[in-house]
Formats: C-alpha cells, sequence, structure tokens
C-alpha cells in the first residue's frame, strides 16, 4: 500500500465505501474521490483510488464483522486462546478446543449465508469455502483476525499451517504496517487494538523507533562510496529524479489498468456464477420432472396391467 497521507480521512472513507454492495463500490469510490479533490485534499483523494474492490466472499466477511461483532468477537477469544496453548505447544488443550473451534466455524459459514441472503444474494458453496478459510485464518493469526474485525478485506485469507497469514494487497495498512481501521464492536485482540489506536494518534513509540532504524538501513545502501569518484551535480539529480517519477507514473497507471482489468474480470465471474446458480436450479427442477415423469410412467404401466388381468379373467382378448 503507497504512503497514507492522512489517516482519518482515509479511514472515514474506508468504512463508507467497504460497507456498500459489491455492485455500488465503484460509484461510491469515485463519489468519495469527487469530495476529497473538492475539499482541497487530492492526496486522500489519490489513495482512495486506489482501493480495491472486494471479491464476492471478502465482502461477505466484511458483513459478518459488521452485522455479527459478537461472533467475531468469540473467533477473536478462541484464537487468542489457541496461539496461548500453540505458544506452550499444550496439545491437550488444543485438542479439547477443537469441538468448539468447528462449531465456531459453522456458525460463522451459517451467519454469513444468512447475512448475505439477506442483503439479497446468495453465497455460493465456493464463497462459503473462502469464508471459512479467512475464519480459520483470523483463528491461527493475530493480525489476520484484526483485519477480518477491520470489515475492509479487500481478498480473503487462507493459512497454510505455517508462519504468518499473507495481508498483502488484503486490507490497508499505514506506513507503520497498522491496520488502518477496525470496526467498532468488531473482535480484536489486544494488538489489534493498540494498533487502532495508533493510526487515530499517530504512529507509537515502538512504530517510529522501526522507522528510524529502516532510515538507518536504507542510508547504508543510498550512501555512494566516498572513493568512488565525482559527486552528480544538481542538474543529475534533477535529470534522475524527474526519469524516477516518470517511470513512478508509467508503473502507477499500469496498476490503476490491472486493478480495472481485474474488477471488470470479477464482475463477469459474479455474473456467471450467477448464471451458474440459476441453471443448477433449472437442472434440478428438470430432474425432478424426470423422477415424476418415470413415476408417472410406471403406475400407468401398473394401470395397464391390472387392465390386461382383468380383462383375461373376463375372456376377452389381450391388448
Amino acid at each position: 500500500m503507497p504512503e497514507v497521507p492522512d489517516v482519518g480521512p482515509l479511514a472515514a472513507a474506508l468504512r463508507s465505501l467497504y460497507a456498500v454492495p459489491p455492485e455500488d463500490f465503484m460509484a461510491e469510490r469515485r463519489r468519495l474521490v469527487a469530495a476529497e479533490k473538492a475539499d482541497g485534499d487530492p492526496a486522500v483523494a489519490k489513495e482512495i483510488g486506489a482501493l480495491r474492490k472486494p471479491s464476492l466472499a471478502a465482502w461477505a466477511v466484511n458483513l459478518l464483522a459488521r452485522e455479527a461483532p459478537d461472533l467475531v468477537d468469540g473467533l477473536a477469544d478462541l484464537g487468542g486462546r489457541m496461539r496461548a496453548a500453540q505458544g506452550r505447544l499444550d496439545t491437550a488443550t488444543l485438542t479439547s478446543l477443537r469441538p468448539e473451534r468447528d462449531q465456531l466455524l459453522e456458525e460463522v459459514v451459517r451467519t454469513t449465508v444468512q447475512l448475505v441472503a439477506d442483503a439479497g444474494r446468495t453465497c455460493s458453496p465456493a464463497a462459503q469455502q473462502d469464508v471459512r478459510a479467512t475464519a480459520i485464518a483470523a483463528l491461527a493469526d493475530e493480525q489476520a483476525m484484526a483485519a477480518v474485525a477491520s470489515g475492509q478485506l479487500a481478498r480473503t485469507l487462507s493459512y497454510s499451517g505455517f508462519g504468518e497469514v499473507d495481508l498483502a494487497e488484503a486490507v490497508v495498512r499505514t506506513t507503520s504496517g497498522a491496520i488502518l481501521s477496525v470496526v467498532k464492536g468488531g473482535g480484536a485482540g489486544p494488538r489489534a487494538r493498540g494498533d487502532r489506536r495508533r493510526d487515530d494518534h499517530g504512529a507509537g513509540e515502538h512504530d517510529q523507533a522501526d522507522d528510524e532504524r529502516g532510515d538507518d538501513e536504507r542510508g547504508d545502501d543510498e550512501v555512494g562510496d566516498a572513493d568512488g569518484g565525482d559527486a552528480p551535480d544538481e542538474a543529475q539529480l534533477r535529470a534522475a529524479l524527474e526519469a524516477a517519477e516518470k517511470q513512478l507514473a508509467v508503473a502507477e497507471s499500469e496498476v490503476g489498468r490491472a486493478r480495472e482489468r481485474a474488477e471488470e474480470t470479477r464482475e463477469r465471474l459474479a455474473v456467471v456464477e450467477r448464471q451458474l446458480a440459476k441453471a443448477r436450479a433449472a437442472d434440478e427442477r428438470a430432474l425432478e420432472a424426470v423422477t415424476d415423469a418415470v413415476r408417472a410412467r410406471k403406475a400407468a404401466e401398473a394401470a395397464r396391467h391390472t387392465a390386461q388381468e382383468a380383462l383375461a379373467e373376463h375372456g376377452g382378448p389381450h391388448a
């Protein structure tokens, strides 16, 4: 994520943008960009314009974070207990928590499906699997839990069974690495709540120290060799800066086009998924019709056989 110029307006925009239905995302993003430009804040407008449209499954998880905060709280609580037991290598506790884990995951998926249905959409089996995988990732990783609680996922998460959960391009972060915003009432652990306080009031001392160390480390690479020849003059430096800015502009343009193509692809995929759901429903109705027809045919055959036997008893010819 590029540097966040102003956490306050951007955080407010995130809350608004990721709360709208997927089909309204692009229009809402354009509205927010126009509003920030009108307020004289082009830097924030640029950041808002770069926000990714969530996948349908990510939108469903965001919906869960907003509409079922108690359930997300439960997910955070269980995840904390499981990670603590894992840290102690307490296999007995982990085993005892397994039924609670399975029940909670089922409730997360079931509630999400219902919320999506209440919003006038269908949560496909594939999307349900993505929702479940995201909940598993939240149980395993504290930062993933904070991302889920933020209600601002752009994509769903997954956990491979070791290491940290990859949050790249999944949720907006500040330059300190903290998740930008957490939905009030959502289940976030102590780390997430600390991140939220830093987001509201600026980076904490720990983050500032990290940034200063990063500057020192970068300085070793950026400082030229004192014996490596004459230092470049101002004109050369300006030329290098201009070239770098042009390269950045081209790269940002490519990123924008790529994101637009991805969003268009997701829209087409959503249409195909809806058509597939309709086709499956039609196929089920057709199979039911076949079953009814076969049943009717058997009934007709039985009736014919009964009539033939009755006719034979009366000495008449067989049909």
